[in-house]
């Protein structure tokens, strides 16, 4: 590789970098500072968002954070995982001749089916809830589906499963502590 295209490709990571690291910590401890929240249980919150995903919103909670400032920032952090995790994988496939051959025939194996083409990007959303968005973006990389649209799908399937979360946990509150 010549040093153009090694930087193009640092400046690529480095893109994919900030696309991570902006949602998933600039974000939340910027509006924990704005709010006026206590930094340790701030900490606590991203690093158990970038682990356990929307199981980290009963542990922000039971923090003492409030629930919508839990929801917000675990949902930044989750957003921040995929870009992250999407970019770094688009400047592999560009990069490197073997992984842009694999992705050739993935993506050749895929459109053969004209319903996986046209449907499989749908199962995202229960795929999220289920295992993650550590499966969700290289999946829908891997596939060649549109990072908006995978993206979206993904976030949606998060949500879901972030609100039905954050009320089972502060119903769980009301219930031991009324």
């Amino acid at each position: 590789m010549d040093r153009a295209a090694v930087l193009a490709a640092a400046q690529r990571i480095g893109v994919a970098l900030a696309a991570c690291i902006i949602p998933s910590i600039v974000l939340p401890l910027g509006a924990a500072i704005l709010l006026g929240l206590p930094l340790a249980p701030v900490y606590g919150l991203i690093a158990s968002a970038f682990l356990i995903e929307y199981g980290a919103i009963p542990i922000g909670i039971g923090l003492g954070l409030p629930a919508v400032y839990v929801f917000c920032a675990a949902t930044a952090v989750e957003a921040g995982i995929f870009l992250g995790i999407y970019g770094v994988l688009d400047v592999i496939g560009h990069t490197s001749n073997r992984v842009a051959g694999l992705l050739e025939r993935v993506h050749a194996v895929a459109t053969r089916s004209r319903m996986f083409d046209r449907y499989g990007i749908l199962g995202l959303f229960p795929c999220e809830i289920l295992v993650g968005v550590y499966i969700c973006a290289p999946v829908s990389w891997l596939f060649g589906w549109n990072e908006v649209r995978s993206f979206a799908i993904t976030m949606a399937g998060y949500i879901v499963a972030a609100l039905v979360t954050t009320l089972a946990t502060l119903g769980v509150i009301r219930l031991l502590f009324s």
